[in-house]
């Protein structure tokens, strides 16, 4: 995984966001599992509060966004099924159901400010295992009986 560090001070250098990151988290799931990343809430503010996801190459992801905390928020195409942004008096949340390998990464959340992203909090979600167990039945239901 790319170090934060040299992500965060390249997009800083060529000036495609700012940044007041006050927390950052690694979590990990279990492939198909649910999760739950989260950072401090700064939407008691009025603010265009965005969640979104580093991609391979230079551009971020937007998964969702809310403009106060007692505002629904917003999906973007792609992330409405198995992603849900929340927030409380203390935290913006993002729920993911059912994770794949591909929402391995960086998440990201802040706001919009002057036209550009600011990041508040920085989470790496790293998804691991298997599901052995599935496979073990496949097998077993296709393996021929031997009775001798």
């Amino acid at each position: 995984m790319v170090n934060l560090t040299v992500v965060l001070a390249s997009l800083c250098t060529l000036s495609l966001i700012s940044f007041s990151l006050s927390e950052f988290h690694t979590v990990k799931v279990q492939l198909e599992g649910e999760v739950t990343l989260q950072c401090s809430n700064f939407s008691t503010l009025i603010v265009h509060i965005i969640w979104f996801k580093l991609n391979d190459g230079p551009n971020a992801t937007v998964i969702s966004s809310m403009f106060t905390a007692d505002v629904n928020a917003t999906m973007k195409n792609g992330f409405k099924d198995r992603f849900l942004m929340t927030s409380n008096i203390t935290h913006v949340f993002l729920n993911i159901k059912n994770v794949n390998s591909s929402d391995s990464g960086l998440y990201f959340c802040g706001n919009n400010k002057n036209g550009g992203p600011v990041i508040v909090g920085a989470t790496c979600l790293q998804v691991y295992g298997k599901i052995i167990q599935k496979n073990i039945n496949k097998f077993l239901l296709k393996a021929p009986l031997n009775n001798k």
